[in-house]
């Protein structure tokens, strides 16, 4: 039964990599789409038929120790918030997340319209939001392990005029990197696959700077989390 589930993952992933070349990718005509967590909602169903075939999963690590492998110094501006954390378990089936978050306050030009119905660009205060995301998918079983596996070895680009979408190596981690710089929407994530069983995102709001992100993957310690079983 792995056997066969894993060649449909393969199956997948190669008609996943045709349907790129050829232009054809549905992501490229949905603007939310491509995020590891949405291909995850595309497995669940074969992961929940799996689960019942194959020995009970490993134990997810405890929030409290993911927040250990959290970024503790904060980007330039910005503000640290205390870290979050939940563990939860049901069935046989059981997650954990952690996760920190930063704030900055900044001034932006923006246009508004004034009393004579013209135009005019004008200094407001805007909050930029920044945050680090911890999930052990380790209590799925085996099949979202092999749904993490293939996830890693995807191979994308979109772009529009807008921002981009495309598959990155970030410091020897595979996984997705997303720009939306709309002048009145601006955004940014970089989601990685970790040791097969977690997957790091880093969120931005108000702002479309990746290098912002990767400051915050470098302060975090994808090493210790790695080793953690």
């Amino acid at each position: 039964m792995m056997y066969e589930f894993r060649q449909k993952l393969i199956e997948r992933k190669a008609n996943y990599s045709l349907n790129i070349s050829n232009g054809n990718s549905r992501f490229a005509h949905h603007p939310d789409g491509g995020s590891m967590k949405q291909i995850l909602i595309l497995i669940t169903a074969c992961v929940l038929f799996i689960s019942a075939q194959t020995p009970a999963p490993p134990k997810t690590i405890h929030f409290k120790e993911l927040q250990k492998c959290l970024p503790v110094k904060a980007p330039a501006g910005f503000t640290r918030e205390k870290p979050k954390g939940q563990s939860i378990s049901s069935s046989g089936i059981s997650t954990s997340n952690a996760s920190v978050e930063f704030t900055a306050m900044k001034k932006e030009k923006q246009l508004q319209t004034i009393d004579d119905g013209k135009q005019d660009s004008v200094l407001i205060d805007v909050t930029w939001s920044a945050s680090v995301e911890i999930m052990d998918y380790a209590g799925m079983g085996e099949g979202m392990a092999a749904s993490l596996q293939a996830i890693s070895g995807l191979q994308f680009e979109n772009e529009t005029e807008d921002g981009y979408e495309k598959s990155v190596t970030f410091n020897g981690y595979k996984g997705i990197e997303k720009l939306h710089s709309e002048e009145t929407s601006r955004s940014c994530s970089l989601q990685l696959v970790v040791g097969d069983r977690f997957i790091v995102t880093a969120n931005g709001n108000g702002f479309a700077d990746a290098a912002i992100l990767q400051s915050l993957l470098n302060a975090s310690d994808l090493t210790k989390l790695t080793q953690m079983k």
